[in-house]
């Protein structure tokens, strides 16, 4: 096992933010999470260009990237239980028809 961190830097709007993670898995995810915060930022920017400070956009994309949390852990996924039903439901019919 590789217990050997791996220190990063990523930057988002300028701020460069150093870290350490555990592996190349999590390097990547934390680029792309630093990437996805870039863009939100962006978009913010272009959607509204006259705010008090830099603080608004960094506040709404977080914001932002929180309900998207939200939404994600308070969506069930079903689909493996109808898959199961469904396998059920023919074992059934298959043993009532002999």
């Amino acid at each position: 096992m590789n217990d050997k961190k791996l220190s990063i830097k990523v930057s988002i709007d300028g701020i460069p933010l150093s870290l350490t993670v555990s592996d190349a898995d999590e390097e990547k995810l934390y680029r792309d999470a630093a990437s996805l915060s870039q863009g939100r930022i962006q978009k913010l920017r272009a959607l509204y260009p006259k705010v008090p400070s830099d603080n608004y956009y960094y506040a709404m994309a977080m914001l932002n990237t929180a309900v998207d949390a939200v939404r994600m852990s308070n969506r069930i996924d079903t689909q493996p239980f109808v898959e199961m039903m469904d396998d059920l439901e023919k074992e059934i019919d298959q043993k009532s028809k002999q």
